[in-house]
């Protein structure tokens, strides 16, 4: 198959200008990755990066069909993308169902009708790295071109992988002295730990660190540490006291607010009880009350009644009076009369 030179070209400077970037190097390799399956015209790409453990595995791919080629050469420990890198050759396969040195993996890679097949090792420093890796879906006679264009790619990933290993290094670098500065940052804790809890001078804290390191074989930073570390637990011990104490103290207080909270709902309540004990005294005196004006008004009412009954006794002595007066008028006629009928019959 044609490849079209400027496009890998301009593939490949566009690769190149990204080392500088490459913050992420799995990044970076799966750009590779799917610009070698753009720019060779494949069904899909992979590529393998060796581990200080054993063989290349497999770090990035385009699809899962790529990902399971390598993964079974890596269980069989062999085929194309190990052949490359064990031999430091390209490894190219027209057909992988007619190559019998690779019938086992043509026979579980059959279904996903992986064909033709291409290995192009990775070197850094002149030696094999990985394998850049491409297959089709049928088969194919590798090109001149093709090679090429997979051999040019190849470059760019051990580029990206030299930079990386730079930075890589680079960091290591960094993180040394990161470590030698933080070392002796615990050293000058250290110091005023001791100078302030001994009362001796810095100098002589110093002293006493180096001798305690070399008595117990350790190293004066891993030493420091520990005693900043073990003052700064005592600090927290010490404070942590002081808030249980707070809390001790916070918490009676709060007990004792709720107390008096209780004692004062409790003398509410019972001012609530007198208060309403004292309104039923109050209604029941008041009912009292009445019930005696109701009385005396009743005793009044008697009073007034016997009053007259006594006015109407005495009208009916003096009507009795007057009768018995006229009764003894009428007498004192009557005898008068006699008198006279008996003084006539007495003239007769």
């Amino acid at each position: 198959m044609a490849v079209d030179g400027q496009l890998v070209a301009r593939t490949v400077g566009e690769l190149r200008a990204a080392l500088a970037e490459a913050g992420d190097l799995l990044a970076g390799l799966q750009r590779v990755v799917d610009a070698t399956r753009t720019v060779v015209g494949v069904d899909g790409a992979g590529l393998t990066l060796a581990h200080e453990d054993g063989p290349p595995r497999w770090v990035a791919t385009t699809d899962p069909a790529m990902e399971l080629l390598e993964q079974i050469q890596q269980d069989f420990g062999e085929g194309p993308c190990l052949a490359a890198y064990a031999e430091d050759r390209v490894v190219a396969v027209e057909d992988l169902r007619r190559a019998p040195r690779w019938d086992r993996i043509a026979v579980v890679v059959g279904q996903l009708q992986v064909r033709g097949m291409v290995s192009v090792p990775v070197r850094l420093a002149g030696q094999p790295v990985g394998t850049l890796n491409a297959y089709t879906t049928s088969p194919r006679a590798w090109s001149a071109q093709e090679i090429d264009a997979l051999g040019a790619l190849a470059a760019v990933t051990a580029d990206l992988v030299r930079t990386a290993v730079e930075l890589a290094n680079r960091e290591v670098e960094v993180a040394r002295l990161r470590e030698a500065l933080v070392s002796r940052v615990w050293i000058e804790q250290a110091k005023g730990v001791l100078a302030g809890t001994r009362g001796i001078s810095p100098d002589a804290a110093f002293q006493q660190l180096r001798v305690r390191a070399r008595s117990s074989r350790r190293k004066l930073a891993d030493l420091a540490q520990e005693v900043v570390q073990d003052a700064q637990r005592e600090r927290i011990a010490a404070v942590a006291v002081h808030d249980a104490r707070v809390r001790a103290a916070e918490a009676r207080a709060q007990a004792a607010e709720q107390a008096l909270q209780a004692a004062q709902a409790g003398l509410s309540r019972r001012t609530a009880t007198l208060d309403r004990a004292q309104d039923t005294a109050d209604v029941r005196e008041q009912a009292a009350e009445e019930r005696d004006d109701v009385a005396d008004e009743r005793h009044r009412s008697a009073d007034q009644r016997e009053q007259a009954a006594d006015a109407r006794d005495d009208v009916a002595d003096e009507r009795d009076d007057v009768a018995d007066e006229r009764h003894r008028s009428a007498d004192q006629r009557e005898q008068a009369a006699d008198a006279r009928d008996r003084a006539a019959n007495d003239s007769a």
